[in-house]
């Protein structure tokens, strides 16, 4: 899995949107270029966003569905600089690290001050020590 970028997130969306308006002004087969921004936005957040990279993932499906379908691109660019960022502004990304007991969560400072935010990690990590698994809607608060 390729390491966590919401910048290249943001780049992607930001893409995704232009090529989907050029798809509906004389270039029809952008819309697949489109679609494929919008997975990679989703891949950059699978990591330590998967909430959000399920959002943007929920919005490709529905253009999908229907090639007539226009997500709210400055919305989701906007949800994504406002709520992943601000966990990577107060301290480092979440990291795992191994201790004599087992793996350990280093916690970013705004996880640190937040102990609802630390028991979902918690609840995430498994016996390996991977939270790349968890799906449960954690974020940190902005």
């Amino acid at each position: 899995m390729r390491p966590t970028c919401t910048d290249c997130a943001i780049k992607h969306l930001a893409q995704a949107s232009i090529t989907l308006q050029e798809s509906r002004h004389g270039y029809p087969s952008h819309i697949f270029y489109s679609r494929g921004h919008m997975a990679e936005a989703e891949a950059e957040l699978a990591q330590l966003y998967p909430v959000h990279s399920d959002l943007v993932r929920g919005e490709r499906k529905k253009l999908e569905l229907d090639p007539e379908y226009t997500p709210d691109f400055m919305a989701l660019m906007e949800k994504i600089d406002q709520e992943c960022e601000v966990c990577e502004l107060m301290g480092n990304p979440r990291s795992i690290a191994t201790s004599r007991t087992g793996p350990a969560i280093i916690f970013t400072r705004c996880e640190a001050e937040n102990p609802d935010v630390q028991a979902s990690l918690f609840s995430c990590l498994d016996a390996g020590g991977s939270l790349t698994s968890c799906r449960s809607g954690i974020r940190c608060p902005g």
